[in-house]
């Protein structure tokens, strides 16, 4: 890794003791860096500072971890505090419920220097609690992300776990990521919208994969679809929180949902009743729907700043 470009590893976190620590681990088995050029900085976000026992005991054999506080519960609080507590011009953001293979940081760095896009995304495996769950198929492909075979530049963007970010094509308004998302997640989204309104590019690392590592109380369709449902309002809320309020985005989105409501709410029907074993990649499909009319406050689903979620 080229060490004048000083990379900060940061991994927000709220009471997640065995998946911070799995995701710490990772980090310092990665391999072709130059750790010279490396930083791991914890956010705990949990007002009772309940990770700062276990990076503690990870500074004890590493001086490369800092432990960073964010009292206030919110992924973007989380998120905005790491921004400004690192030191490095890139940052690469992994969750506390992935982890990385050995050469994820390498190749992620690879892909942002042959590239240099604003944000670089890697891929997402996901590992299941058990074998022969319901709607498995269904659920492995939820909490996946995939993207082309090859390394290279893309249209669109994806989350901000498994991402690298060149902060030096980051907007210079603060905070960087959306307070009003904090419960509801898509605080990613506003930032990297208005990245690519402005002609920034975003990289694609295909070698670059992270597992997340999926509990059992969300490996189930009441979690996902409330959450295919927070998706699905992402672009209507997008053209709602502009200044000014982008009107025609939100009744072309709404009119989108209308009429995916109609289709895919028909063919779930027809999934259900036949019994289908592809019936709840169908109900996903009609709650993202739902979601693009049903974007307003009073629908909005809150999945961060609780605990075990």
């Amino acid at each position: 890794m080229n060490a004048q470009l000083k990379t900060s590893v940061v991994i927000p976190t709220f009471r997640r003791p065995d998946g911070l620590k799995r995701a710490i681990q990772s980090v310092l088995k990665q391999e072709d860096v130059d750790w010279n050029a490396i930083e791991i900085v914890i956010v705990d976000n949990d007002p009772k500072r309940s990770a700062q026992s276990l990076v503690e005991g990870f500074q004890d054999s590493s001086n490369t971890i800092r432990y960073v506080h964010e009292p206030e519960p919110g992924v973007a609080n989380a998120r905005n505090t790491a921004i400004g507590s690192v030191t490095g011009s890139l940052i690469a953001f992994l969750d506390d419920d992935q982890s990385a293979p050995p050469f994820w940081l390498s190749q992620l760095f690879q892909t942002y220097t042959a590239y240099k896009a604003a944000v670089t995304f890697g891929p997402v495996d996901t590992a299941l609690p058990e074998d022969n769950l319901k709607h498995e198929d269904y659920l492995a492909d939820f909490f996946s992300r995939k993207g082309p075979e090859t390394s290279g530049l893309i249209d669109d963007f994806y989350g901000c776990g498994n991402s690298m970010l060149d902060m030096s094509q980051m907007p210079n308004t603060r905070p960087l990521f959306d307070l009003r998302a904090n419960e509801s997640g898509g605080e990613d989204d506003f930032l990297f919208s208005t990245l690519k309104a402005r002609g920034k590019t975003f990289g694609w690392a295909a070698d670059a994969n992270v597992y997340e590592h999926v509990p059992e109380n969300r490996a189930k369709l009441s979690y996902t679809l409330r959450r295919s449902f927070g998706y699905g309002q992402g672009p209507t809320t997008i053209c709602a929180r502009k200044s000014p309020t982008d009107i025609p985005g939100v009744l072309f989105w709404m009119g989108v949902g209308f009429g995916q409501t109609i289709l895919y709410g028909s063919v779930s029907a027809m999934m259900f009743l036949v019994r289908s074993k592809h019936r709840a990649f169908w109900y996903d499909r009609t709650s993202q729907a739902l979601g693009k009319i049903l974007w307003f406050k009073p629908f909005e689903q809150k999945f961060y700043g609780q605990h075990a979620i």
